[in-house]
């Protein structure tokens, strides 16, 4: 067996004469440090001397966002992108994605992960095919922050292969918080379990159907903050109804959820500890358990100009809402509210 040892340098020169201790810090603090830096910084340290050559290889923290990569900003003045350039970039990050991944030390050590991609040129399909990204990265068990996200006016027609999850992502049980936002989720047939994730957020996710998002809800014991926006299922059933029980879900925002030309899939949760909600476009909501919510704060409800939703069931979830120190409405759900008390009125002459 190879035994770890640890270098400790001696003093090293600094600009005016005098001992550089940054540099004759052990490797292992130096990582530690560029662990709080920004990937492209981090990497850049190599420049300094031979000293800082590979030590940002083994950093538990990458982040990687080619608008932070390659961006000629200075201030508050926004560079004007042209297309030849928006290629140039792309194909730019791409290689720097390869470096990254391809010479840090020991990825199954990462603790954050974040991988933003604004998709700026129509021919990036080829330069994302020739990244490690998809053959490289399977996260880690010590990993707890994953940050994921792929967007852009072109960002759809990105190859399915290339936005896909990593398998291991539903079995991490070191996981705190997720972020994804235009990747793919396909069909899931196996057990999910998070017992660690507090925070979920999805936004623009394609998902095979609404049952895998349940299985991946229902494996999240300990939520905290869920997070819906614009998640699109390829396949539904009328008969689909997401039921689940988060205990300690305190935070829950819904917004454009399901396919317009589709009835939306029914959400029945458990969430007494639930302190505020936000309803956008979507009030196929139902609580169960004790009813009306008696920790609720905040609670904002726009059903949207085309509700799908029937007015009774509108009705029983502003019943169960009632109790929300702060209740906020959008005109057509007042809308509906009005419909429903005056079409109960008996008027007698």
């Amino acid at each position: 067996m190879e035994a770890k040892y640890t270098k400790i340098w001696r003093p090293w020169p600094g600009i005016d004469g005098g001992d550089d201790r940054l540099s004759s810090l052990p490797d292992q603090i130096i990582s530690y440090i560029l662990s709080f830096m920004e990937t492209k910084y981090a990497v850049g340290t190599e420049a300094l001397s031979r000293r800082w050559e590979g030590l940002w290889t083994r950093v538990s923290n990458l982040d990687l966002d080619n608008r932070l990569v390659y961006d000629d900003s200075s201030g508050d003045d926004l560079k004007i992108v042209y297309a030849s350039d928006a290629k140039r970039r792309d194909s730019q990050f791409c290689h720097f994605v390869d470096k990254v991944l391809g010479e840090h030390k020991n990825l199954n050590s990462l603790t954050r992960f974040r991988f933003h991609f604004s998709v700026e040129h129509r021919q990036y399909s080829t330069v994302l095919r020739r990244t490690r990204f998809k053959r490289e990265l399977v996260f880690g068990p010590a990993i707890e922050e994953i940050d994921v996200r792929v967007c852009g006016e072109t960002a759809l027609g990105i190859p399915q292969c290339m936005r896909c999850i990593p398998e291991n992502f539903y079995t991490l049980k070191n996981l705190k918080v997720a972020r994804l936002s235009g990747v793919v989720l396909g069909a899931i047939n196996r057990p999910v379990f998070l017992p660690s994730l507090k925070i979920l957020q999805l936004s623009y996710v394609k998902m095979k159907d609404f049952e895998s998002l349940g299985r991946i809800i229902s494996g999240c014991p300990v939520l905290e903050i869920f997070h819906l926006e614009s998640c699109h299922p390829s396949s539904k059933n009328e008969s689909d109804r997401i039921e689940v029980s988060l205990p300690r879900l305190k935070n829950f925002k819904v917004s454009d959820y399901g396919n317009w030309d589709d009835p939306m899939c029914p959400i029945v949760i458990e969430a007494p500890n639930l302190e505020d909600l936000y309803l956008e476009h979507f009030a196929e909501l139902q609580f169960k358990g004790k009813i009306p919510l008696s920790r609720l704060h905040v609670a904002h409800v726009d059903v949207g100009q085309d509700c799908r939703t029937s007015y009774h069931d509108v009705i029983r979830l502003l019943s169960q809402i009632s109790n929300a120190r702060k209740l906020s409405l959008s005109g057509e759900t007042l809308v509906i509210r009005s419909n429903v008390f005056f079409s109960s009125v008996q008027f007698c002459s």
